[in-house]
């Protein structure tokens, strides 16, 4: 009998769900919308959906299911499988996610963190293979990440550690949508590069950037970087701004966690070779030097797959 489990992805505007086996690999994956303003009972209705959807194209049953691994956005609390109330879910207050879907599937679940979830699918099965002390960041709409501390999987004390992208890189900066000012996230992701943009145009500041916008008119990180590579001054400086608040926050996660690799995935990482060498000469420029002697920082490996199969890979922690 050939060993499958499911990895679930619940995010704020999609559902991922894979059938996956030992090795890694994905039989089967389908997608559906979140629809997350419908409220828990409804989302909850199209994750149980999306399991069984998944199991039929998969050509198996129920019963071949081993286990259920669901990534989720925070905060949690993972040992009782409960969503606290994350942002982009709203109504989810204290929902017991995991009861839920046990009584349906009558199969071992694990619900964590999505960013944990992924840091575990990559140190599992992408760039952190054999790695006992890895990181996982994601750089997009936000900064997330997750942290493999001699093998396992660091939790804290209510299962929301490594919070990276709220760490404060300037106590006086911007507003972060966390509440909190100068945060990480607030500098160095997708939206915060876009907003830096957006701040430049207003202030009359000369650019190809609001040439290329898309349809709607919104300026997207994406677009700085079209602009850089067609050579505009303001676009190239942003990137070059992009490409040292990362390595500032680097250097954090390398005094803070002293991993042997850190990969970094995300929308952001399709531009690496624009940033990469300044965003690692500020890490070791600003970080402790034995903390840096040793370490790599890659481009993550799974792609988008990422958080299926962390989510997936919680699964087979619960049978293996």
């Amino acid at each position: 009998m050939v060993k499958l489990v499911v990895g679930l992805d619940l995010g704020g505007t999609k559902i991922a769900t894979c059938v996956m086996n030992e090795d890694g690999e994905i039989l089967k994956k389908v997608t559906l919308s979140t629809l997350a303003h419908e409220g828990p009972d409804a989302v909850i209705g199209r994750i149980i959906e999306s399991i069984y959807d998944v199991i039929r194209l998969a050509n198996i049953n129920k019963e071949d299911i081993l286990a259920i691994g669901v990534g989720v956005p925070g905060p949690l609390d993972s040992e009782k499988g409960l969503i606290k109330n994350p942002p982009n879910l709203p109504g989810w207050v204290e929902v017991p996610l995991r009861d839920i879907l046990y009584n349906e599937f009558k199969v071992p679940l694990a619900i964590e963190n999505d960013a944990n979830a992924a840091a575990l699918g990559e140190n599992f099965y992408g760039s952190g293979k054999g790695i006992k002390n890895f990181m996982y960041i994601t750089i997009s709409t936000g900064i997330g990440g997750g942290v493999v501390v001699n093998g396992k999987l660091l939790k804290g004390a209510s299962g929301n550690a490594a919070e990276i992208g709220h760490t404060t890189i300037n106590f006086e900066g911007p507003l972060c949508g966390c509440g909190n000012r100068g945060c990480w996230e607030a500098y160095a992701s997708g939206t915060a590069l876009a907003r830096f943009a957006r701040e430049g145009i207003k202030n009359g500041i000369k650019t190809i950037i609001k040439d290329i916008v898309d349809r709607e008119g919104h300026i997207k990180a994406e677009h700085v970087f079209t602009a850089a590579k067609q050579g505009d001054k303001f676009a190239k400086e942003l990137v070059d701004m992009e490409g040292f608040y990362l390595g500032v926050g680097l250097a954090n996660m390398a005094n803070s966690f002293n991993p042997n690799c850190i990969a970094i995935g995300g929308g952001i990482t399709n531009q690496w070779d624009m940033f990469y060498e300044h965003m690692i000469s500020i890490m070791q420029e600003r970080a402790l030097k034995a903390n840096v002697e040793g370490l790599k920082v890659v481009k993550a490996t799974l792609g988008p797959d990422v958080g299926v199969i962390g989510a997936a890979t919680l699964a087979w922690r619960l049978v293996q």
